[in-house]
């Protein structure tokens, strides 16, 4: 009887579970705005055979309905995980095509630490920030965009998410939805992913952004691998 499998597998679900029932129980006890509305939304969410939607013509609007503060916001996954978080600006990999895991030394330039007013704002806008008339949660990708220059191709910062010693999980963006995380879809919807998110977490990280240098950066082309016969 193979019951070590079917005990990590019910482990790994009530994790996920669990992440997800703290945010949610975070933002019913911290909402401050359209609060009847979220709740409406979240059992509209939930239910299997939903009905057609009654709000024909409304356009979701990205606004802080919550007021989790900090100290319970480093409560919630990722934040609850992972004991640091790093922003890194990329080097451009001349080979754009390949799969990329933004783990991997060859695509960071500059590393470094992000600062607790960082982090509080990052979180801020991660879990406090809500899509109002979202129906769930929304991902955005940034259209591919017509040039020839490889800063295009990459990110322009990268957020690595580290534990004991060792990085574990990434946010690349804007990456035209390429490899842009690796979180699992359940982890990834906590975020409430939307493109103007991640332009509010970009304003956070400017100064890390490289500049285009009227795409005149030099490009990486990492050398062979030594075990490559």
């Amino acid at each position: 009887m193979r019951v070590f499998p079917i005990v990590i597998f019910i482990l790994i679900s009530s994790i996920l579970y669990s992440q997800t029932r703290n945010l949610s129980e975070y933002r019913s006890k911290y909402c401050v705005k359209k609060c009847k509305q979220y709740k409406y939304e979240q059992e509209y969410i939930k239910q299997d055979n939903p009905p057609g939607l009654s709000m024909l013509g409304a356009y979701p609007k990205l606004k802080r309905i919550f007021n989790i503060p900090f100290k319970d916001r480093m409560n919630i996954y990722p934040f609850n995980k992972y004991d640091s978080i790093y922003v890194v600006n990329p080097v451009y990999v001349r080979n754009v095509n390949e799969p990329r895991n933004y783990i991997e030394e060859k695509y960071h330039n500059t590393k470094r630490l992000i600062s607790k007013i960082e982090k509080d704002r990052l979180s801020d806008i991660l879990f406090n920030y809500y899509y109002l008339n979202s129906f769930g949660a929304i991902t955005s990708f940034h259209e591919e965009i017509g040039c020839d220059c490889i800063q295009f191709e990459y990110p322009k910062i990268i957020l690595l998410f580290k534990r004991n010693g060792k990085f574990e999980k990434y946010i690349a963006f804007p990456d035209n939805g390429l490899n842009r995380y690796n979180f699992s879809n359940q982890e990834w919807s906590n975020f409430d992913w939307s493109m103007e998110k991640e332009n509010m977490i970009l304003k956070i990280f400017k100064k890390d952004i490289l500049p285009d240098e009227n795409c005149k950066m030099e490009v990486y082309t990492p050398p062979p691998s030594p075990n490559k016969i």
